[in-house]
Formats: structure tokens, C-alpha cells, sequence
């Protein structure tokens, strides 16, 4: 199939999915956003709203060659602390949103001959960290998931891999440090902490997600890119 390459970008309206948004608009696809907060509004826990929203996609543009799963959250709680609401929140948007996505975006992309499936992960779904156990425990269950996918429609031409980010200079991380005392020690700090010396930029996920969505990434599926300046390299 030919023409206008279609992008959904899950998450889209704000951050790092909005950068990877603009950055697919300047490649020339026609990029729909998936939001609540901005775009096609759409709550990506509910599998009835990602059904139509994906029936509106077939209706409207007739294809999926992209699909970018950004939208996420996160709450700093441990085991012990963290409470019922609080990791069902996180499992439901970080892992059961991306997994809605693919059951139902999936299908048109293979329609469409083939394409690419990127799911944002994190460095934290390598290792662990504490006060995030709801979150490194969904980012660690999407790897697998990403896995499964890939596998299963290797065969259609369609791609699955997932970018694992470290803090990166937008997205959850920033709104993580702004509730800080000193938001600025806590970015200073963690760039510190990081073999690279410094936070990942915008530029830095959207080259990637960019390379992944390509043809020169047609023969790389079911793996994870950690996007984050040796950080897991050091720890795992």
C-alpha cells in the first residue's frame, strides 16, 4: 500500500510523546494524538474507547504504519507502601494501555503490510529503584510484552521494540523533580549519577524513536534500545 504514512502517538499532547509527535509531522506522516488531555481524546485503559479510537483511524486515514505507545505515569511508593489504587493506576496505563493499543491498532498495521510499534519503556524496567515499585514493575512487564507482539506478527511485517529512557529533560521525570523542594539539585543530581553526565535530551528519543519507525530498522524487532547514557550498563 502506498501514500501518506499514518503515525498514532499514544500520550502525544504533552512531552515526550508530543515531541515525538512534531518530530513525525516534520517527517512528513500525518500523525494522529491519542490523549486525554489534548488530540483525539482517549483514555487508554478502556478498551471500548481504543476500540473506536482505532475504528476511526481505519475510517478516517485507512492505515497504521506507526504506533508509538508514550502515554504513562508513575507514583513513588514501595512494596509496602503502595497502595491498591496507586498500582493498578500504573499497571492499567503503563502496561494494559500499550497492550489495548496493539490488540487493536495492530490488526490495521498489518493490513497496511507492515510497520513499526515503539513503546517507551524505561531504564527502570532493567533495573530496580527504589519507591517505584508499581512502575519498574509495569516498564519490566512491557519488555516482555513488546516481545510476545513482535514474535507473533513478525511474519506480518510489523516491528516491536521498545525505547527505555533514563531521566530525560521531559516527561515524567520533569514533573517528578518540579514537586521536589530544589528541582534543580534533583536534575543536577541524577545527571550526576549518570555515566554520561548529563539528563537525555528531547533530541536524543526522538532520533531514536525516529530510526526505529524507519526502513533502516526493518530487520531490528523484539528488543530494547536503553536510552540512557550507561546507566543500566553500570548496574545490571
Amino acid at each position: 500500500m502506498t501514500g501518506q504514512r499514518v503515525a498514532v502517538v499514544t500520550g502525544g499532547a504533552s512531552g515526550l510523546g508530543a515531541a515525538i509527535a512534531a518530530s513525525f509531522a516534520d517527517d512528513g506522516m500525518r500523525v494522529v494524538v491519542a490523549d486525554l488531555l489534548g488530540g483525539s481524546p482517549v483514555d487508554v485503559t478502556e478498551a471500548d474507547d481504543v476500540e473506536s479510537f482505532f475504528t476511526r483511524v481505519a475510517d478516517n486515514w485507512g492505515r497504521l504504519d506507526v504506533l508509538v505507545c508514550s502515554a504513562a505515569v508513575e507514583t513513588r511508593s514501595s512494596v509496602v507502601d503502595c497502595t491498591d489504587e496507586e498500582w493498578q493506576r500504573v499497571i492499567d496505563v503503563n502496561l494494559k494501555g500499550p497492550f489495548l493499543c496493539m490488540k487493536y491498532g495492530l490488526p490495521l498495521m498489518v493490513a497496511a503490510g507492515g510497520g513499526s510499534v515503539i513503546l517507551l519503556g524505561s531504564v527502570l524496567g532493567a533495573i530496580g529503584s527504589p519507591k517505584y515499585a508499581a512502575y519498574c514493575a509495569s516498564k519490566g512487564a512491557l519488555v516482555n510484552l513488546a516481545k510476545q507482539a513482535a514474535i507473533e506478527h513478525a511474519a506480518d511485517g510489523v516491528r516491536v521494540n521498545v525505547v527505555s529512557p533514563s531521566a530525560c529533560e521531559a516527561g515524567l521525570f520533569l514533573e517528578t523533580a518540579a514537586r521536589a523542594p530544589d528541582p534543580d539539585a534533583v536534575r543536577q543530581m541524577v545527571a550526576g549519577n549518570t555515566p554520561m553526565g548529563r539528563l537525555g535530551s528531547v533530541d536524543d528519543v526522538t532520533a531514536t524513536v525516529g530510526f526505529l519507525a524507519s526502513e533502516s530498522a526493518a530487520y531490528i524487532s523484539g528488543t530494547v534500545v536503553p536510552l540512557d547514557g550507561g546507566m543500566a550498563a553500570r548496574r545490571t
